[in-house]
């Protein structure tokens, strides 16, 4: 009853006044309001807000503000004139200092209470780049107008230039733009890839109408180095791939294929996954959710043999191409679910490298991981919530020794984590 007078005491359109008390794990501010927990988007700790309630759940509400009462000595103001509608990058408004400050104690946050692990986590390693980092870009499309939704929002945000994107995906961009304000179309998404070996572009379209694929003719020639179109999954223009350079290896990506979208802090990221690993030629290694085998040809080098297993089919296409690309003949590609996979090797694996999605590794890998029982794990993360939680599955067996944060996305609330996991002794 008394939970029902609290939820009942906020109203939609409610304006209030209060003080920010911490940051979600995705960069919202956290507040309280007549007892319940606010979501405050881009209001940071220590401020003052006057906000609006926007949105009523039955444990939490969220606001957006309306003015700025007391401001933190840690707000910015944004140089990115889309920022206050943009879903794209959601910490512009706080430092980069303390926006590392902020992925640090996340992943800390993340250890202890989700995953009950004690473990010092490393001062977070830094982008070499803060903005024009991204090579990928996945656009929505409504007529002539082209961009990203709104935080939280189905609201396109119309947008001339990313500030996150590299400067080729812009220029890219305003050709589109030209197109679909040129002409009627029934296109929903454009994905724009860059590719960093030889400034090619692969540009993916979506549609509802099949003639939308006369855009091929607008595109060629107006976008210099256009290495492949796909249309409605299928291509319509090149070879289906472009190619990424990585810790002096070239791979091919293509559409489906998953790549890091920071190519320069990408390879401080293996760099540094590879060197904790502390591998020997006479390693057999495990490479689970390899994508297009880029950390798994990289690791190549290191050890005797490597064994890569990814659902995605494009993607070990472009992992078996990559490999003879680059000369490489101690690695094994298996293209499968890693759970059922996993359970079918014979071999006597010594290290496993693991790259799990933002859901982490499913439940029935960890426990095939486990009976495997490699000396060590190196566990790559791009959500520290659900590698807090996988670590915890795998603590009565391994302890971590280490856990490094690196700011793969500047920014935004997202980072990177590789930990190291050694197994106990016997």
């Amino acid at each position: 009853m008394v939970i029902k007078m609290i939820l009942n005491t906020l109203k939609i359109d409610d304006v209030k006044e209060c003080v920010i008390e911490a940051l979600e794990n995705e960069g919202a501010g956290v507040t309280k309001i007549n007892g319940m927990v606010v979501f405050v988007p881009k209001a940071l700790v220590g401020e003052k807000v006057r906000v609006r309630i926007v949105e009523i759940k039955k444990n939490y509400a969220r606001a957006k503000i309306i003015e700025v009462i007391e401001t933190s000595k840690n707000r910015i103001v944004s140089d990115c004139p889309y920022y206050g509608e943009c879903g794209g990058c959601n910490l512009r408004h706080q430092s980069d200092e303390y926006n590392l400050k902020f992925k640090k104690e996340k992943v800390e946050i993340a250890l202890q209470k989700i995953g009950k692990i004690d473990v010092k986590v490393s001062d977070i390693v830094p982008s070499f780049k803060s903005d024009n980092y991204r090579n990928k870009a996945s656009f929505k499309v409504e007529g002539d107008r082209i961009g990203f939704y709104g935080e939280g929002t189905y609201q396109l945000v119309d947008i001339e230039n990313c500030m996150l994107l590299e400067k080729e995906i812009n220029e890219s961009l305003l050709v589109i733009r030209d197109y679909l304000k040129k002409y009627q179309n029934e296109i929903k998404t454009v994905v724009i890839r860059h590719g960093n070996a030889l400034d090619e572009f692969l540009i993916d379209i979506f549609s509802t109408n099949s003639n939308d694929a006369g855009i091929l003719n607008y595109l060629v020639g107006r976008i210099e180095n256009l290495k492949t179109v796909i249309f409605n999954d299928k291509v319509i223009y090149g070879n289906g791939y472009i190619s990424q350079i990585s810790n002096g290896l070239m791979f091919k990506c293509s559409a489906k294929s998953f790549f890091q979208v920071n190519s320069m802090q990408m390879e401080k990221l293996y760099d540094i996954a590879i060197k904790k690993a502390k591998l020997s030629k006479n390693d057999l290694v495990l490479d689970l959710y390899c994508g297009t085998g880029t950390i798994t040809s990289i690791i190549a080098g290191h050890v005797k043999k490597v064994i890569g297993i990814e659902i995605v089919e494009d993607a070990i296409i472009n992992a078996k191409e990559n490999i003879v690309t680059n000369s490489i003949s101690n690695v094994e590609f298996i293209c499968g679910d890693a759970a059922k996979k996993i359970s079918k090797i014979k071999d006597n694996i010594d290290v496993i490298f693991v790259d799990p999605p933002r859901a982490g590794i499913d439940r029935k890998a960890i426990a095939i991981m486990k009976k495997i029982s490699p000396k060590k794990i190196i566990y790559i993360s791009c959500n520290p919530v659900t590698m807090a939680r996988d670590l915890s599955y795998l603590s009565d067996m391994y302890d971590v020794k280490e856990v490094i944060p690196v700011d793969m996305f500047p920014k935004t609330a997202h980072v990177e984590c590789v930990s190291v996991l050694s197994r106990k002794a016997q």
